[in-house]
């Protein structure tokens, strides 16, 4: 027999005497982990709700929670006061009963700080557009008065012409 029979006689041997183990295993593990699923449930969608209907939800649930605020952002300022923006696992996730759920809310106070801050990023867009057009304008007149200056220097202006009357007197 050669080496490579020798090997691949031993490997089906081994594999024959473990896999029966294995596969035993790995079926317990997977039963396990079914079983321990079956009691998961889904969290419900609470954005854009309320955050005082939100915390009922979530109670009916038994899911523990807290409520957080968010920080200012251009995104929250045509938000409602006290609504739900974001909630941590995310919404319609499978999870197991008594898991922690954070809520992330907006107030009054960071939607006016949202306000300001869309304001702010709207003037600076205005300040960088007319800076934009300033420096349009001066490449304009910049270049309107080179060329001016080179015509003048070589003497390309335009001539006049010269119209002469003659009367009829002076023929």
């Amino acid at each position: 027999m050669g080496k490579t029979k020798i090997i691949s006689t031993l490997g089906k041997v081994a594999l024959n005497a473990v896999a029966p183990d294995v596969l035993e295993q790995g079926t317990k593990m997977l039963n396990n982990q079914l079983e321990k699923r079956k009691e998961y449930i889904k969290i419900p969608d609470v954005k854009s709700v309320d955050i005082e209907d939100a915390k009922a939800t979530l109670d009916k649930y038994n899911f523990n929670h807290s409520e957080v605020p968010v920080q200012p952002d251009a995104e929250y300022a045509n938000a409602k006061p006290n609504t739900i923006v974001k909630i941590q696992p995310k919404e319609n996730t499978s999870v197991a009963p008594n898991t922690f759920v954070k809520m992330y809310y907006v107030d009054e106070q960071t939607i006016i700080s949202s306000k300001i801050l869309v304001q702010e990023a709207e003037n600076a867009k205005a300040s960088k557009k007319q800076k934009r057009q300033d420096r349009i304008q001066n490449v304009i007149g910049t270049t309107s008065n080179v060329s001016a200056n080179i015509g003048e220097k070589l003497h390309l202006k335009k001539t006049k012409k010269v119209e002469i009357e003659i009367n009829d007197d002076q023929i």
